[in-house]
């Protein structure tokens, strides 16, 4: 599983960042001072899934027992999209794990089949 940047010629959001595999592991979507402004989550699951998003570097080692700052939805088989318009604004960067329970990761698994993430966001 890999996480992949692009940047827009004339954006919305300077960084577009993708997890194509996104699981019960911690992965680190940005390590700067940025506004998030949106999330798309691609679910192919019978079940519903929960993004964890956690205001951390990567360099904080999180796992999936450190406190998430947001907890973002998405039902099954279902395309889903958050938005913050006034940005959410990272002090750390973010880092972001997907499972298959609400509330900290200590009993949760990952999805049965994998989740695409979609960031978008600008440096502060």
């Amino acid at each position: 599983m890999a996480v992949t940047t692009t940047t827009a010629s004339n954006p919305l959001v300077t960084t577009v960042a993708v997890d194509g595999a996104a699981d019960i592991v911690v992965e680190s979507i940005d390590d700067g001072n940025n506004n998030v402004y949106a999330v798309e989550i691609i679910n192919p699951n019978t079940s519903a899934v929960y993004i964890h998003m956690m205001n951390q570097a990567a360099s904080s080692n999180s796992t999936t027992s450190t406190q998430h700052d947001h907890q973002l939805y998405c039902g099954a088989g279902s395309s889903c999209y958050y938005y913050w318009p006034e940005g959410y604004k990272t002090a750390a960067g973010i880092q972001v794990y997907c499972s298959d329970a609400a509330g900290g990761g200590q009993t949760a698994s990952s999805p049965t089949e994998a989740v695409t993430l979609t960031f978008g966001f600008t440096a502060r």
